[in-house]
C-alpha cells in the first residue's frame, strides 16, 4: 500500500495564499507649511532690484560711455534671440500699393 501511495499522482507544493494588507484608515495629511523665510535667491534678486532702482540709469550711462563693447553685450543679452532687425519693410506692401506710392513721390518731385 505504501507503494501505491507513492505511485499516485504527484501533488504540487502550493504556496500559502498571500493576505491582503489590512486597510489603514486614511490619515489626514497636513498641508505643507508655507515658507516663512525668503530663500537666498529671493534675497539676492531683491537686493539687485533695489540697487538697480537706486543706481541703474547712472551705471548704464557710465558703461555706455566708458565700455561700449560691454554696453552692447548687455543690450544684446536683453533682446530676444529671434529679434527681427529687418529694415526693409517694402516686402509687406502689395505691388499695387507700391506703385501708388511711387507715383505720388514722382508727382511730388516734379512740382
Amino acid at each position: 500500500m505504501a507503494d501505491e501511495a507513492a505511485a499516485g499522482p504527484a501533488r504540487r507544493m502550493t504556496k500559502p495564499a498571500r493576505r491582503k494588507p489590512v486597510a489603514k484608515p486614511a490619515l489626514a495629511r497636513k498641508p505643507r507649511a508655507t515658507r516663512t523665510k525668503k530663500t537666498l535667491g529671493d534675497d539676492f534678486l531683491a537686493a539687485v532690484r533695489a540697487d538697480f532702482r537706486a543706481h541703474g540709469a547712472a551705471v548704464i550711462a557710465e558703461v555706455r560711455a566708458g565700455k561700449p563693447d560691454q554696453y552692447l553685450k548687455i543690450v544684446l543679452s536683453v533682446l530676444p534671440r529671434d529679434f527681427d532687425a529687418a529694415i526693409n519693410h517694402l516686402d509687406a506692401f502689395s505691388d499695387i500699393l507700391f506703385e501708388v506710392i511711387v507715383q505720388k513721390f514722382k508727382s511730388a518731385t516734379e512740382d
